[in-house]
């Protein structure tokens, strides 16, 4: 295991993959100051938790798609996952690695993220203006976790599909079928809905991004263990099929 994960970091040393930890966050930060800057000084007081929201909404879902859509486009354009299959390989071994791959790739990105909105903290002296930095920070490793079950789902569905379909259908699920669920009772029942959820409790933030009233049920934290626990029995079931489908190559 150790020596697939070890070829697929050498993989894509030098590649766009590993830019875009700092690049997304970035881009994303920087739109969202933007934004509350536009807004004026109230607004801009909630600059670091717009960032998360931001993060959550899309660029979070961005960042799985494309990593997962390049790493594919790696194999595709050089062998079409040819020198991979025609190796004695094990190819559950090999995805588990590319999987695991890009969460440590996810979670570095999150790190960078937490690294910019203690920068704006410290910059912006009144942000974050409803709770501490230490929720905002604890928020963005725990919108990681539940939105691991993504990076095997994208590497599947890029491998079937193509990088912009990927992309298209994550972003725009995540966008539309997770804002609409993620304020509702039945939240749980949609996975892109997951992280837009435990956000509201840590950020105060509704997923609209207008700040929630204190006596808001969206401000309740018992969301977040469920929330946690579906994502990953989620990911061992979506990591499961992928696995499955990734060695159904052997025989083509």
């Amino acid at each position: 295991m150790n020596a697939y994960l070890q070829a697929e970091k050498l993989k894509t040393k030098n590649t766009n993959i590993r830019k875009l930890i700092f690049i997304i966050p970035l881009i994303c930060s920087f739109i969202a100051i933007a934004f509350s800057f536009l807004g004026g000084s109230e607004i801009l007081k909630l600059s670091v938790e717009t960032t998360i929201n931001h993060w959550g909404i899309i660029w979070l879902s961005v960042c799985i798609a494309l990593s997962a859509g390049l790493l594919n486009n790696l194999e595709k354009k050089s062998t079409k996952f040819k020198t991979i299959i025609g190796l004695p390989t094990n190819l559950k071994q090999v995805e588990l690695s590319r999987i695991t791959l890009l969460s440590i790739l996810l979670i570095a990105s999150s790190i960078c993220l937490s690294i910019i909105i203690t920068a704006t903290s410290l910059i912006l002296h009144t942000s974050p203006q409803s709770v501490s930095l230490f929720s905002c920070i604890l928020t963005v490793f725990l919108m990681s976790v539940t939105s691991l079950w993504q990076i095997p789902f994208c590497l599947w569905l890029s491998r079937k599909t193509n990088l912009f379909l990927t992309l298209l259908i994550n972003c725009m699920l995540n966008l539309n079928l997770g804002t609409l669920f993620a304020p509702t009772k039945d939240w749980w029942l949609v996975p892109w809905s997951w992280t837009l959820r435990i956000t509201m409790p840590l950020t105060h933030l509704h997923s609209n991004g207008i700040p929630l009233p204190a006596n808001s049920n969206l401000l309740r934290y018992s969301v977040i263990p469920i929330a946690l626990i579906l994502s990953l029995l989620f990911l061992v079931i979506v990591t499961a099929f992928t696995l499955k489908s990734f060695e159904k190559q052997e025989v083509k």
